[in-house]
Order: C-alpha cells, then structure tokens, then sequence
C-alpha cells in the first residue's frame, strides 16, 4: 500500500496540470492530471501536497481545501490512497518539472484531454458550482478500463457525457430547480417540488439509497436528473411478487435483506429464501417454479436537458449495471398513459409491454391513473452495447 498526493490549483478559472511524458515506466505516460506524489516517511498528508507542490512546480502553497481520498486500484499494482487538494491561493515562480509539461488550462478543458475516466468523478466534486463535503472515492481498473467505482460506499457510474453517483446535500438548489417545474414531477406520479428544504428532504428520504443515482453532466459538472433501481423484490417465474426487500440494510444492493422474515443472507453474502441462493442460479421452490431476483428502473430528467440522449444513455449504463454487476434475472419499467416521453425511453431501450394496470392508485397526488408495464430479460440484454447516438 501507498499514499500519495494529487493537488489541482486553481487561477483565474485555469487548473495548473500535469502533461505525463518525460518520466519512463510511467502508469500515468500520456495522461494529464494534478501534481503530487509519494508520502515520505513521517508526513502527513498536508506535508506531502506541500512538499510535492514545491518541488513539482517551484509555488507556495498559501490557502487550499483537503476534498477527499481516493482509494485507487490497478491491477497487480498496490493499492494507492490518494488525497485530493485544491490549492486556491499560493506565491513563488513556476519551474519547468522533470516529469512533464505544466500547463494552465480552462476548468472545461479537464474532461476532454487525456486523463484516467474515474477522473470525471472526483473532478466534478473538486470543480463543481457547490463545495461538497470531503469524499472517499474507490476506483478500480483492470488492463486500464474502469471496471468498478463507489462514492462513499454507492456505486458510481461513468459514460460518453455523464457522470452517475450519488446524491448528497449539496445538490438540493440543482435539484429544486428543476423539480419544481410542474412538468416533471406529476408525469411520474410526484408533485413538483415546494422549495429547497423539500428538495434537501427528499434528497435525504429518497433518493439517497443504494442504487438511485444523480444525473451530472460530465462537462459542467450540473447535476440534471434521477436515474436508478428501486422496488427489489423476489419473484416467481411468472413475475407474481415473492417478496420486497430492503437493500439499504445490506452489504451490498444485490445481497438484501427483507424486513420481515423469509429472506436470510448468509456470512459469504449470498441471500437465500426458502432455502434456495438469489441471483443468477436463484433455485427452485418447491413446485419447481423458478426465483427470479429483479427490480424496477425509475427516473426523471430536468425539461431544459431532455431531447438529446441523456436519458438513454442514463438509463443504459444502469440497466448494464443491473443486469451484469447485480445479476438481476429481470427488470421492470413502467409509465403512465399519456406520458409520451417516458414511453419512447423505454422503447428506445428495447423495453417491451408485459400489462396494463387500468387502476393504479398514485398516492402522492391522490389520483388513480392508468399504467402500463413494460419489461426486460437479463438474456435480451446485450452483452455488448454498440455506442449510442440518438435525441430521445
């Protein structure tokens, strides 16, 4: 195991970065990113971000913020613990580095040069409009892909334009914004947002559980939207409801817990009801139906960012996530009638209708609607997705 420093400073809206191409044997060759380095021994990690910054770049630091931890994962490589600082304020000549070129570049340059893709997460916090509170970040590559990434112990999930994670406090004015407007909210069955304390509790209440997560743009770091799985349930081959469980009391969303009795899980986090494991080998009950392990896609996106792909694009890497990291067996998606924009969503995403509840009861707006239920099979899933492109 290692500790490092990783600084970004900051001046006149530029980020002072590091362009990797003179040092040999270099995991980072090619790949812009922040200065710092290895821990000597007996620093903590402010010694190290100051040493390094000196000696890297000749500059003084003079006021910054510690932002977060890194836990950083590659392959056969030790585990690195990264602290993240941003340098706000400093002194002193900028020096010429042994290890690559320093450059200042504009904030909106940062997520379309070169850099490691879990990079986009840790920077949209650090750059973002709001201060978030300091992080720990876990990011694990493979043969150079990211293959795994959690933000404060929630899955994160990266793509072409977005960055999925998480919602926390901060993100309460972004998602008053756009929830107040009365064209969002009762389309899905909520009413539009009052204020921003409305949006702080549901934030709290709602949207922070395991596998919900905010839509945040990749570029500006805005966040503009809710994707995410909800409503985990075992169910019998027929999709007849077994049981609901609750995956905020597990280890992990696809080894839950159900509130009430029936549904163990096991020291090695294997979940077992009537006897019988959950996920991709579920087993047989006892008149040999089959136990499927599934859940619902839910989600809602802000009126100024819709029409352009984002909830599709959205809803794939959850859907990817779901049936490959989760193993579920199947996952389900509903609209209601009249909700045009949902319903080409999902048929966009190769949903196909499965029925119609003509008496659905929608007991945050006290109304009774008609809703039709859509589905899809982890064996219909593709398991490799062509590059999606498309204004839906």
């Amino acid at each position: 195991m290692r500790e490092t420093s990783l600084v970004y400073i900051v001046k006149d809206g530029k980020v002072l970065m590091l362009h990797r191409i003179r040092k040999k044997n270099d995991e980072n060759h090619g790949k812009w990113i922040g200065v710092g380095g290895k821990f000597e021994q007996g620093e903590c990690p402010e010694e190290c971000m100051r040493r390094e910054v000196r000696e890297e770049t000749g500059l003084y630091i003079d006021r910054y913020r510690y932002c977060g931890i890194v836990t950083f994962q590659n392959d056969d490589a030790d585990t690195e613990f990264m602290h993240l600082f941003l340098v706000t304020g400093f002194h002193g000549q900028l020096k010429r580095c042994d290890e690559g070129d320093l450059e200042w570049l504009p904030v909106e340059m940062l997520t379309n040069i070169p850099h490691w893709k879990g990079d986009r997460i840790f920077l949209s916090l650090i750059f973002g409009e709001k201060e978030y509170p300091f992080f720990s970040l876990k990011l694990v590559y493979k043969d150079g892909l990211l293959i795994h990434s959690s933000l404060n112990e929630h899955n994160c999930l990266v793509t072409d334009r977005l960055i999925l994670r998480p919602f926390l406090d901060a993100d309460a004015d972004a998602v008053y914004e756009l929830a107040k407007n009365p064209a969002i909210g009762p389309a899905a069955g909520w009413p539009a947002h009052k204020n921003r304390e409305e949006s702080l509790s549901v934030i709290r209440e709602v949207l922070r559980r395991p596998e919900i997560y905010a839509i945040v743009l990749r570029d500006t770091q805005q966040p503009v939207g809710a994707v995410g799985l909800q409503n985990f349930r075992i169910a019998d081959e027929e999709g007849s409801l077994i049981s609901y469980f609750d995956e905020r009391k597990s280890i992990c969303p696809a080894c839950c817990t159900k509130t009430e009795g029936g549904l163990t899980e096991e020291k090695d986090g294997t979940v077992r009801a009537s006897g019988k494991s959950l996920g991709e080998e579920a087993g047989q009950e006892a008149d040999g139906s089959e136990i499927r392990f599934e859940a619902e896609l839910g989600y809602w996106l802000g009126e100024p960012f819709q029409g352009n792909g984002l909830m599709t694009e959205a809803c794939r890497a959850v859907l990817e996530h779901g049936f490959t990291d989760l193993g579920l067996s199947r996952i389900w998606c509903c609209y209601f009638a009249g909700n045009e924009k949902s319903a080409a969503v999902q048929r966009r995403l190769g949903f196909h209708f499965h029925h119609t509840d003509e008496n659905k009861k929608v007991e945050l707006l006290g109304e009774v609607r008609e809703e039709i239920v859509n589905v899809m099979f982890q064996e219909e899933w593709p398991s490799v997705l062509d590059d999606f492109t498309g204004n839906v």
